[in-house]
C-alpha cells in the first residue's frame, strides 16, 4: 500500500493531479487508514499508469478514464511485488531508447523504474547509473545529443514531479539550499537529492543549475539557511563550488556547506580554513542521513549558544 505522496511519485505525477483523476473521473478509488488517509494499492497504480499513458497518447481525461472504467482500456499488472530487484537491469534498455530517440519507449522503461522500489533504492539502483551510462554513451557516439536530451527531460520530468509529491514539509523555517555554481548546468543530481531531503522531511529550496555566487550569498542571508548543498558534476564545478563555499562563509561563518556530485571537491584540500564543509556520500540514503545528522547537530549547538548567551546577559 502506498500513501498519495508515494502514489503520485511512482507514477509522475503530482499530488493535486492525482487527487483531481480521483475526484473528477473516479479512475482509482484508493482505501483509507482509520485516521482517513488515502492509501493505494498496486492495482490502482496500474490504473494510474494506463491512465497517463492513455493522455500521453492525446486521450482526453475524461474518454481515458472512461476506458478505464468500462474495462475497454489495458491496465497493466505491477510487477515489483513478485519479481525479484534486478539492479541495473534496466540502465541498457534506457541507453537503447535514448538512441533511437524513441520518446514512448523511454518513458516505458521510466515507467518500470520509478515503480521498482522506493525512491532512494530507484535512484541508487538504476537512475544513477542510467546517467552514466548514457554520459558514456553520448561520449562514445552510441547516442546522439537529441537522443541523450530526450532521455534527459524525460527524467527531470520524473524527478520534478517527485519533488513536488514530496511535499512541503511541515516547518519551512531556516531550510536547506540546493544548487549548482555557476557555470554548473547537470542539476539532475542535485534535484535527485534535493526531492530525497523533502522525503525526509527536511525544508528545502531548490535553485538548479548555475546560481551565480552573489544570489547564493544573499539567498542564504535572506533564508536564514541552515545548510547549503553545492552540486559538482563536470570537473570545473568543483573550483567554483569551492568559490561559492569560501563566499557564503565569509558572510554566514555559522551555515554549514555541503558538496555533492562526482567532481564533489575535497574540503580540507580546496576551501579557505573555518566554518563548516563538508563532502556527502555518494549513495543517497547514506548523504541524506549525513546530511541530517550534521544538521541537527548545528542546530543544537546553535540553540546551546543561544541559551548560553541569554544566561550570560541574564546574569548580568
Amino acid at each position: 500500500m502506498y500513501t498519495i505522496k508515494e502514489a503520485a511519485a511512482r507514477m509522475g505525477l503530482t499530488v493535486p493531479v492525482l487527487r483531481a483523476w480521483e475526484r473528477r473521473y473516479a479512475v482509482v478509488a484508493p482505501g483509507r487508514t482509520s485516521g482517513g488517509y488515502r492509501m493505494y494499492d498496486d492495482a490502482a497504480l496500474s490504473r494510474l499508469r494506463s491512465m497517463r499513458r492513455l493522455i500521453d497518447d492525446g486521450w482526453s481525461p475524461s474518454a481515458a478514464a472512461s476506458a478505464i472504467n468500462a474495462g475497454t482500456a489495458p491496465v497493466e499488472e505491477l510487477e515489483s511485488q513478485q519479481v525479484e530487484r534486478q539492479p541495473g537491469r534496466l540502465v541498457g534498455q534506457l541507453v537503447d531508447a535514448a538512441s533511437a530517440i524513441d520518446s514512448a519507449r523511454i518513458e516505458r522503461v521510466l515507467d518500470e523504474m520509478f515503480a521498482g522500489g522506493t525512491y532512494e533504492r530507484v535512484v541508487d539502483d538504476e537512475l544513477i547509473p542510467a546517467l552514466h551510462a548514457l554520459g558514456d554513451a553520448w561520449a562514445e557516439g552510441r547516442v546522439s545529443v537529441a537522443g541523450e536530451h530526450v532521455a534527459s527531460n524525460a527524467i527531470l520530468r520524473r524527478l520534478a514531479a517527485s519533488f513536488q509529491a514530496s511535499g512541503p514539509g511541515r516547518d519551512q523555517r531556516r531550510p536547506i539550499l540546493v544548487g549548482m555554481a555557476p557555470g554548473g548546468h547537470h542539476e539532475l543530481g542535485a534535484l535527485i537529492f534535493a526531492t530525497a531531503l523533502r522525503r525526509a522531511g527536511l525544508p528545502v529550496v531548490y535553485f538548479g543549475a548555475d546560481l551565480p555566487l552573489e544570489d547564493w550569498v544573499a539567498a542564504v542571508e535572506r533564508n536564514d539557511a541552515r545548510a547549503v548543498v553545492i552540486g559538482a558534476v563536470m570537473p570545473g564545478d568543483g573550483a567554483q563550488a569551492v568559490s561559492v563555499a569560501d563566499a557564503l562563509r565569509a558572510a554566514r561563518p555559522a551555515v554549514l556547506v555541503a558538496f555533492g556530485g562526482p567532481a564533489a571537491p575535497d574540503p580540507e584540500a580546496n576551501a579557505s580554513p573555518g566554518g563548516q564543509v563538508m563532502r556527502l556520500p555518494a549513495e543517497l540514503e547514506e548523504a541524506v542521513a549525513t546530511l541530517s545528522g550534521a544538521v541537527s547537530r548545528t542546530s543544537q549547538a546553535r540553540r546551546s549558544g543561544g541559551e548560553t548567551g541569554r544566561r550570560v546577559r541574564g546574569g548580568r
